[in-house]
């Protein structure tokens, strides 16, 4: 009996320290620190990211986490979503389709899917091909002009920082210099603007997303 319960002292620990790792998505930071107000700038980038790719595609957020966590790259997710959405099949048919053809080329042919030429270019690289769909959704759900989203890409944002960045209020090509060359930190203008939580950032990206 003692040794059980020594057992069970010992396993505790462990198990919540394991459980902690599972809970905090990977992320150590995931709140404003005002003492170092960039330390949750990979959290928020990721989460705004997480967000923006649930509510487009009407899935619960918890799914891409775990996704992610299990090894999934996000550029795929972003293809697998989009085409999944594009054809009308769920999920897991498109992977099975996916796994079976190798390149996603022969998969829009099977599906027959409804695409731009620059998509179909686009079907042996899933990372600029998701930087693509990221695009359009930008356009569509944001209110972003294909001018703008071009320039913005010729500055060096990425996925995440464009979606958090059209999300914020200002314009996104100053945001992202305050961040690049004046120190800013993506945490400060969060909490500048009161978004201090994940779910304050979802609640915003909806807002903003009802109006196209």
């Amino acid at each position: 009996m003692k040794i059980f319960i020594l057992f069970l002292i010992l396993l505790v620990p462990n198990y919540a320290t394991a459980e902690s790792t599972i809970n905090c998505h990977c992320f150590q930071d995931r709140s404003f620190n005002h003492r170092d107000t960039g330390a949750a700038d990979p959290y928020f980038l990721a989460t705004t990211q997480n967000s923006f790719l649930a509510l487009i595609y009407g899935v619960d957020k918890r799914n891409i986490v775990k996704a992610k966590m299990a090894g999934e790259n996000g550029a795929q997710l972003w293809v697998l979503f989009d085409v999944a959405n594009r054809s009308g099949k769920d999920i897991s048919q498109v992977k099975a389709i996916q796994a079976k053809n190798k390149v996603w080329a022969k998969t829009f042919a099977q599906l027959n899917l409804p695409i731009d030429q620059r998509y179909r270019q686009l079907s042996n690289d899933p990372e600029q091909l998701a930087d693509h769909i990221v695009d359009l959704q930008l356009r569509k759900y944001m209110g972003a002009s294909v001018s703008e989203v071009a320039t913005w890409r010729k500055l060096g944002m990425n996925r995440k920082e464009l979606i958090l960045a059209t999300m914020l209020t200002g314009n996104p090509a100053d945001i992202y210099a305050a961040i690049s060359s004046k120190g800013q930190t993506w945490g400060q203008l969060l909490f500048n603007q009161g978004l201090l939580d994940s779910d304050a950032i979802k609640h915003e990206l909806k807002k903003q997303m009802s109006k196209s």
